[in-house]
């Protein structure tokens, strides 16, 4: 059985530290895109927020290849965008484990060790390949799971299991 979007955010937080069993694809998917609207609305509300002219500035200039870029003195972020960083970091923080724990189960469901999470986190903070690390993470999430039954659990896509009840 396919999980809907409320329902895969639920069990998302529901085993926030459940690393036992497996998920499917589109429970890590629908989290994926859950977490990318969240972070998408702060965004936003950061770069309408008062100084977010000087924060454009500066990300342009460091894109450009200037390592020296910075603030100025005058800077200031009105309080939108202070309320819209915190509640990123906020909600940044909270996710971190559960998306550990998602990660691991996906693995599972594709008869891996959940081991593979801490080797593709590391690999991908390397500078300059990590980005290739981590595409690399993305595009094996995107495969199915075993079929039936593995070594981690029964298959989450057979109508006969509730196995995050």
């Amino acid at each position: 059985m396919m999980l809907d979007f409320g329902e895969a955010v639920r069990r998302f937080y529901g085993n926030y530290v459940n690393a036992d069993g497996r998920a499917q694809r589109s429970a890590y998917w629908w989290v994926m895109l859950y977490q990318l609207i969240i972070y998408c609305v702060l965004f936003i509300v950061l770069f309408m927020a008062e100084g977010s002219e000087q924060i454009l500035e500066v990300v342009n200039e460091v894109l450009d290849g200037n390592e020296d870029a910075e603030f100025g003195d005058d800077f200031r972020l009105g309080a939108s965008g202070i309320v819209s960083v915190f509640l990123m970091v906020i909600f940044g923080l909270v996710n971190f484990l559960p998306n550990i724990m998602l990660q691991i189960r996906r693995f599972h469901d594709l008869g891996q060790t959940g081991w593979l999470v801490l080797v593709f986190r590391g690999l991908g903070a390397l500078p300059g390949i990590g980005i290739l690390f981590d595409i690399a993470n993305l595009i094996w999430f995107l495969f199915p799971g075993t079929q039936g039954a593995n070594k981690y659990g029964p298959d989450p896509l057979s109508q006969n299991t509730d196995i995050f009840g």
